[in-house]
Formats: C-alpha cells, structure tokens, sequence
C-alpha cells in the first residue's frame, strides 16, 4: 500500500507500508487533505501528537507543513518500523520522536502538551474512545485535538469534563471528524 504526502517539502513523495504493517485503516488521503488545510494556521512550529498513528501519515503530513515535532505513538512493531524507516528516509528523524506504546499507557504517563494531537484509533474500540478526557489534558491551550471516528458514534459531551471545549464536525462518508479546540478562540 502506498500512502501520498500532500503538501510541504515532501509533498508528493510517498510512504510505502510494508505488507506486515497493513492491518489498519489509514485515514483517506482526501480526509488529510482536508484536515491539514483547515489547521494550516496552527502547524508552522507546532508541536504534534500523532497517537494511534498507523502509517504515520498524518504526522509526516505535519512535519512536511513546518510542525516544530511530531510525535508517533503506535503500537504494532511492523507500523512502528515503517513509520522510522520512512522519518528517517525523508530526513526528518531530526524532529520526529517514534514511541512504541499502546495509547492507554502513552496518555496517562505523558507530561508533554502538544498544540496539534490527531487521534485515529480502530473505530470499534470503546476502551480507546473513553481516552477523550485524558486525551484533552495533552492539548495545550489553544491547542487543538482532530479526533477521526465512525459517522455514526455520537461523542457524550460529558467526555470534556471540566475543561472548556469548542467543537467542529465534518463528515465524510462512513468518517466523521470532531475538531475539539481547548478554549475559546476558535478556527
């Protein structure tokens, strides 16, 4: 399977994912796309968080329209080593960090924040969509988290807590994508 950066200095080179590593469900490229045209404002230095990262495309993505850091936190050994084989083949190692964690251990142990964490995890895990809440204390303010799921799973609004949320749905087909900023400065 063959993955196409978008945009950047990398944009149209591709990531190649190893037939071990195709297990997943990388986002379409055209949900990318639109995702990083919207967030263009926020990625020039930002710092990102690519948790459940599959591919690592999102995060490659970022790096290639001038994010500051991208980390990769990915379970799966094989999309693990794709993922370093391609930060490393594009020369971006220099601003990538790749974790191999599960997110149920990476959110709660985390003491980074980051301004950009895009969250993709296999749609019919609910264990990994209760992360929401710890999820957002990784989001600095202003900051934002892009979370990708199934059209039809309705986020319960009490997943915020007490921190202040400003949300934005787009769909397209069977995905739906909720833009969750902290705070209230909005898009």
């Amino acid at each position: 399977m063959k993955l196409r950066i978008v945009s950047g200095s990398l944009g149209r080179r591709y990531i190649s994912v190893d037939k071990r590593a195709t297990d997943f469900r990388p986002t379409q490229e055209r949900v990318r796309i639109s995702i990083a045209d919207k967030i263009q404002h926020r990625i020039c230095d930002a710092r990102v968080l690519d948790l459940c990262a599959g591919s690592g495309a999102f995060g490659i993505e970022m790096a290639s329209r001038g994010a500051g850091h991208v980390d990769f936190v990915e379970t799966d050994a094989a999309r693990v080593a794709c993922i370093q084989t391609h930060v490393k083949l594009f020369g971006i190692d220099d601003l990538c960090k790749v974790i191999r964690s599960e997110a149920q251990r990476f959110v709660p142990s985390c003491k980074e924040t980051y301004d950009i964490v895009f969250y993709d995890p296999p749609y019919d895990d609910p264990a990994l969509q209760s992360l929401i809440p710890g999820i957002m204390g990784l989001v600095a303010n202003d900051g934002v988290l892009i979370y990708e799921r199934k059209r039809d799973y309705k986020m319960p609004e009490t997943l915020f807590g007490h921190i202040s949320v400003e949300r934005e749905t787009r769909e397209y087909g069977d995905t739906a994508v909720e833009y969750l900023l902290r705070k209230s400065s909005g898009f």
